[in-house]
């Protein structure tokens, strides 16, 4: 053997041991980063989680989870007026007892979304009886499913989340480098070719406006960590990331808003309104100031309407080109049954800037307000016209098609102008919705879904009860149904609106935008409170 050869069989043993120490390094390096992302994770999350329900020991608790129906959307003000803030009063007083209902309603909930949270908040209230109303947006939202199992304490969203940091980590800083979200990617569409949704920049008219509050990298960060939790519905994550943004940037007004629309969701309106209070206060002392696209939008969240229409419209002529305002007082107007004026305000918001919502909100108040489905049909097919988006589109015309006649779908699309390649993949997804997304489909996913509720709330020690809708909806016969096969106690609170309401109309109980008024929220609660009285006393 030579003495090159001789070198070279002695070096790649060293070579590749060199290479297993670096593996070995880094392998360890890793598992340390991740420990130490870990311990971070769980100290930030320790000291900045959200406070559960606050119960007084020794306190009956009665838990309403549900929709928006729930929530109160469409009452002056949910945190007086929904029908759990109502049914608390009325059953304190006609049981004397110190009895507290927790409103665990959020809007546009599906069966699936509450029967995820349903754990949480059962841990959170520990409730004696369980009140449920849900069912409606099945019908055009169509959940899948939810896994045997999958409502278990892992998706409790007050609880620490395990999840692997470095990866996280690792695409944060890719995004970053390429300018591009790599963490969350858009899935191609498998509709084919052509059905890629159309990007539609946002406008910034007023991107220069001066900054009257200190913003900083880690008020940022929380912000749009909230952002992203909030659209995962996960409020205790979402209202825990502001209230970060808080401490960091405690003038920014955008953080203010945000935590009063969370804390209104999370059901704690007294501490919503010290930050209502600073935005209204800053917003007096100065008119001109970006605060006052704030407390439009705070006041929106509270249900305040009349008052964010007032900021608005002194808003709006110092900023004419903020579509976000525009929409908003669209939509406040809308609420308050100026339809007319909510059509020229979002037709405003569109021209601005002809994104999603603005759309969404367009064909909202032609069905709901105007009354007229196929004028919001043609929303619909003009807003994909603009972003091309299949999957608002599906979304939107489903809930249409819950609420009406699925078969006006094709003749308002053979009316409607538009070139022959749109009206081609328009004519793909009415196809889909008719001949996929079937009452039938729902109508299964619901029944599985409160069955598993009912489960859960047994589990719990707690008794439940279902709830019709206080005006008809489609899944109505679904929850009379399910009640009845799973024993479970049903309050039909619609046939006896109709009853007690002595054959007045029932539009004299109806919001603007469909759901009860205070009145229709009144008398839910008292049928409810009527139907729980004899539980109680037992």
């Amino acid at each position: 053997m030579s003495a090159v050869q001789s070198r070279a069989t002695h070096t790649r043993p060293r070579r590749q041991r060199r290479l297993l120490f670096l593996a070995w390094i880094a392998f360890a390096s890793t598992l340390l980063l991740e420990l130490v992302l870990q311990i971070g994770s769980l100290v930030v999350w320790w000291q900045h989680r959200s406070p559960g329900v606050r119960v007084a020991p020794g306190t009956e608790t009665i838990l309403c989870v549900g929709d928006s129906w729930t929530h109160g959307m469409g009452s002056s003000d949910p945190a007086l007026h929904a029908y759990p803030a109502v049914l608390q009063a009325l059953l304190r007083a006609r049981t004397a007892r110190p009895l507290v209902v927790v409103n665990g309603g959020q809007s546009g909930q599906n069966s699936r979304d509450v029967l995820v949270r349903l754990p949480s908040q059962l841990a959170e209230s520990r409730p004696r009886i369980v009140c449920v109303l849900v069912g409606q947006n099945d019908f055009w939202s169509f959940p899948d499913e939810l896994a045997p199992g999958a409502e278990t304490a892992a998706d409790d969203h007050a609880a620490y989340r395990f999840r692997w940091r470095v990866p996280r980590l690792l695409a944060w800083l890719l995004g970053k480098l390429r300018g591009s979200a790599i963490a969350d990617p858009t899935p191609t569409n498998a509709r084919g070719p052509g059905f890629e949704p159309r990007a539609i920049p946002s406008p910034r008219p007023y991107a220069d406006e001066p900054r009257r509050w200190a913003e900083t990298g880690m008020s940022r960060a929380s912000k749009q960590r909230g952002w992203s939790l909030e659209a995962a519905r996960d409020i205790s994550g979402a209202l825990a990331a502001f209230e970060r943004a808080h401490e960091a940037a405690p003038d920014d007004p955008e953080t203010r808003h945000m935590l009063v629309s969370l804390y209104r969701k999370a059901g704690r309106p007294d501490d919503a309104a010290p930050h209502l209070d600073w935005l209204a206060a800053h917003w007096s002392r100065d008119a001109d100031s970006w605060t006052g696209r704030s407390l439009v939008i705070a006041l929106e969240a509270l249900g305040r309407n009349a008052d964010a229409i007032a900021v608005a419209e002194r808003f709006l002529p110092r900023f004419p080109q903020d579509a976000m305002v525009w929409r908003y007082l669209a939509q406040c107007q809308f609420f308050v049954g100026r339809h007319d004026d909510a059509l020229r305000s979002i037709d405003e918001s569109i021209r601005l800037a002809p994104e999603r919502w603005n759309h969404y909100w367009r064909h909202k108040i032609h069905f709901l307000g105007k009354r007229d489905p196929d004028e919001a049909i043609r929303d619909v097919y003009r807003a994909f016209v603009a972003m091309n988006d299949a999957r608002s589109a599906l979304d939107d015309l489903s809930a249409l098609v819950a609420s009406s006649d699925a078969s006006r779908l094709r003749p308002v699309l053979a009316d409607f102008a538009c070139d022959a390649d749109v009206r081609s993949r328009l004519e793909q997804l009415v196809t889909e919705i008719i001949e996929t997304r079937t009452a039938g489909s729902a109508e299964r996913v619901l029944r599985a879904h409160l069955a598993r509720m009912a489960q859960t709330i047994r589990t719990a020690g707690a008794v439940p009860v279902f709830l019709s809708y206080p005006l008809p909806q489609r899944s109505d016969r679904v929850l009379e149904e399910a009640a009845e096969a799973l024993d479970v106690r049903l309050v039909r609170v619609g046939v006896q609106v109709v009853a007690r309401h002595g054959g007045r109309p029932l539009e004299e109980l109806r919001a603007a935008d469909g759901h009860c008024n205070d009145a229709g929220y009144r008398l839910a609660a008292e049928i409810v409170a009527e139907g729980l009285l004899d539980l109680l006393r037992q």
